[in-house]
């Protein structure tokens, strides 16, 4: 444990009361305990009462304010600890096992990159269609801007370091928040990193809204970098 003292998990949260308390338990097994941090994002079910039950400090927005904003929320309440080198984040719903919770922070140690994602296994059926559809389009979408293959542009399953989040100023607040955030950070000279991790779908809800979050992503996309 005391090699992973100096590094945060954010678990941003919206209706995941059935599956969150599956992957404290995981994390737990992992990270200490005050080095966890859930964001209950307007969520009207048991989430924010499972993270209370683990003793797991959580922050709750009074309503549904998104993805990016969750994360964003949880970044500050990291950063306020002085001793904090890296933040990750990871879903609630069990698609981003905690297993790899180590290797992120071992790639980290040993190249200081600034930014290291977790990158699935993209074709069907490991993955939905449209899943695999859209990841696709915006991680060509994200390489060729940047120049750089990103593998997977979607996944949320993400070290960051703290010099990467102190630097960054972001604008979006829903899913396209992490793809604003790989292209601000390979703009600003940060490095990045891939690991890679399973694909995992067991039949969870997904809070992506198809067309209507593509759309939102395309709209980031083409808008001037601030």
């Amino acid at each position: 444990m005391a090699a992973l003292d100096d590094v945060a998990v954010i678990i941003p949260a919206y209706n995941a009361g059935a599956r969150l308390e599956t992957v404290l338990s995981k994390t737990l097994a992992i990270i200490p305990k005050g080095q966890i941090v859930v964001v209950n994002d307007g969520s009207t079910d048991a989430t924010a009462t499972v993270a209370v039950k683990f003793g797991i400090p959580c922050i709750s927005h009074d309503q549904n304010r998104g993805k990016g904003a969750a994360l964003k929320t949880g970044f500050g309440y990291a950063l306020t600890r002085p001793n904090i080198r890296a933040v990750i984040s990871m879903d609630a719903d069990g698609q981003h096992d905690p297993v790899y919770l180590p290797e992120f922070v071992r790639v980290f140690r040993e190249t200081s990159v600034d930014l290291i994602i977790g990158c699935r296994q993209i074709r069907w059926p490991a993955m939905p269609l449209f899943r695999v559809i859209s990841n696709r389009l915006t991680s060509a979408l994200v390489s060729w801007r940047l120049g750089k293959k990103i593998p997977d542009s979607q996944s949320g399953y993400r070290l960051h370091s703290r010099r990467l989040l102190e630097r960054l100023k972001l604008q979006t607040s829903g899913y396209q928040m992490e793809s604003e955030l790989l292209l601000k950070a390979v703009q600003a000279g940060m490095s990045v990193g891939f690991i890679a991790i399973a694909t995992i779908y067991a039949g969870e809800t997904s809070h992506i809204r198809g067309w209507r979050d593509t759309w939102r992503f395309i709209q980031m996309w083409f808008s001037p970098t601030k």
